[in-house]
């Protein structure tokens, strides 16, 4: 397997940025005018703001997987926190204003330094809260020897929920099964889980209602930026989740995002339907990986 160039994932992370100040996810507003996502996506759309058909879907989707993975990870119990491809959500320091954690937040190394650079941005200006347990650290995740940065920050003998949102959806299959048993391994060691929302499925029919041209550009984009095709690489039914990860150690269970558990802010800012909301109740799952 060849190493691409992952840095290039970064500008993604601009963009959920984005989606995300359309909500009350905390910090949000905050991190994406410090970042100029608003910006960055008008560039992406020719210099057009974004269709209200786009925020009415994307918002919400957003909003969702980052929700319910927060609901999921208090549900486990576990106090330490391995987050796979971070980006710019900081969560890490949002949980543990409330939820004492060991919390390791990682991503690419030249994603890390920018990083770095906006949290301490932050702290200083008073927005981010100075938090002991929460560790930043450079790792790409398919890279063979780099999994030895986050033994020296885990507690030997307690569990690890590992997590990540907005990244499987960029690693071919070979990809996704090298990350995938890098976890295995952490799991082994560590004992505990995989939570993620990122295994999505090409047939649940919710992407056929993205008609509008803002979502063909931004996907293209991405597409470009990644060196990926979001469906060549993908899943198309649950199954077929559960047949690859059974295969590499993992039991699957798939459950709703969108439970009821926590209320979805961007909806109602960007003119998310209740149809459209139907949809994704429908369609959003968060999924769960304990080893067999």
């Amino acid at each position: 397997m060849s190493l691409r160039n992952y840095d290039n994932i970064s500008p993604t992370a601009k963009l959920v940025a984005e989606m995300r100040r359309h909500s009350d996810i905390p910090f949000a507003e905050e991190i994406a005018t410090r970042m100029g996502s608003a910006e960055l996506v008008r560039a992406m759309l020719d210099g057009e703001a974004p269709a209200p058909e786009l925020l009415s879907w994307m918002a919400p989707t957003i909003e969702a997987r980052y929700k319910s993975l927060e609901t999921a990870l208090k549900a486990s119990g576990i106090k330490q926190v391995v987050e796979l491809g971070s980006g710019f959500a900081f969560r890490g320091d949002a949980m543990n204003r409330t939820t004492p954690l060991r919390y390791i937040e990682t991503d690419l190394p030249e994603m890390h330094e920018t990083r770095l650079h906006l949290r301490n941005e932050l702290r200083r200006d008073g927005v981010l809260p100075a938090q002991e347990h929460v560790v930043f650290a450079p790792l790409n995740a398919v890279a063979p020897g780099d999994g030895d940065v986050l033994e020296q920050h885990l507690v030997p003998g307690e569990p690890v929920a590992v997590i990540h949102e907005g990244l499987f959806q960029y690693f071919t299959r070979d990809e996704k099964r090298a990350a995938a048993l890098r976890i295995a391994g952490l799991l082994k060691r560590h004992g505990g889980v995989w939570l993620t929302p990122d295994f999505e499925l090409s047939d649940d029919g919710s992407r056929e209602r993205w008609t509008h041209p803002h979502f063909a550009r931004i996907f293209s984009l991405i597409a470009r930026s990644t060196q990926s095709n979001l469906r060549d690489a993908g899943f198309s039914r649950v199954d077929e989740v559960k047949d690859f990860f059974s295969k590499l150690g993992f039991r699957v269970t798939p459950r709703a995002q969108i439970d009821g558990t926590f209320a979805l802010s961007s909806a109602d800012r960007v003119g998310t339907t209740p149809a459209q909301l139907d949809i994704l109740r429908r369609s959003r799952i968060l999924w769960e990986l304990r080893l067999d």
